[in-house]
Parts: structure tokens; C-alpha cells; sequence
């Protein structure tokens, strides 16, 4: 296959983290809103309302029942991190090591949180 119809390893490589850290970004932020439930139940209980029809406000956040993730959404979020990180694996393992010298280390995935040690 000639040099000018390959495609670029180094983009698609890039789209796949760019991607991935898409997905991060949004679990994380879902991850802020279960800590901050859970830090208002375990805190100031009384300021929750979890009352049926109500619209909680925790602090200035308000809630809705759209806004709260199922177990069947996180699962399928877990899973789709899984397929994306190993999506970026396939595309650094064919990255020559001057490309991967080109677009830095492989981030690590996973990195726990050092502000939320495990109890």
C-alpha cells in the first residue's frame, strides 16, 4: 500500500484517547455528583430531599430524576470505557517508537483519585 492511502496511526491514535477522555471527563462528572450526594447524606441528611416528585437541592445543585445514572447506565458506561481504553491499546501497538516518541507516553488508566482513599 503506498505511503499517501495509509492512514495516519498517530490520528487515529489521538482520536481514540481524544475519545476516551471524552468518556473520562463525563464519568467523572457523574462521579462528582454521587460524592456529593453521598457527602450530603452522610453530612447534612437534613438538607436532602429525596421526597417522591421533589427536585433535591444540595448546596445550589439541583436534581433531577433524568440527571441520576441507573446501575444499568454505569454498567454500560464501564463497558464502554473498557472497549474505548482497549481502542487506544490496538492504536499505540501500532504506533512505530518514533510515533509514540511524537505523541508522549501512554497515559495510565485508571489513576485512583488521592483526594478519595479507599476505606
Amino acid at each position: 500500500m503506498p505511503a499517501s492511502t495509509e492512514p495516519d496511526r498517530r490520528q487515529i491514535y489521538e482520536a481514540r484517547l481524544s475519545s476516551l477522555h471524552e468518556l473520562e471527563q463525563f464519568m467523572g462528572e457523574l462521579a462528582e455528583l454521587l460524592a456529593h450526594v453521598s457527602d450530603a447524606l452522610s453530612h447534612n441528611p437534613d438538607e436532602v430531599d429525596l421526597s417522591p416528585g421533589a427536585a433535591p437541592n444540595l448546596n445550589g445543585l439541583n436534581l433531577m430524576d433524568h440527571d441520576w445514572p441507573s446501575f444499568a447506565r454505569l454498567q454500560s458506561l464501564q463497558k464502554e470505557w473498557r472497549v474505548k481504553r482497549e481502542a487506544v491499546l490496538q492504536a499505540w501497538a501500532t504506533l512505530s517508537d518514533i510515533e509514540r516518541a511524537d505523541v508522549g507516553q501512554l497515559p495510565p488508566f485508571g489513576a485512583p483519585d488521592p483526594t478519595r482513599p479507599f476505606v
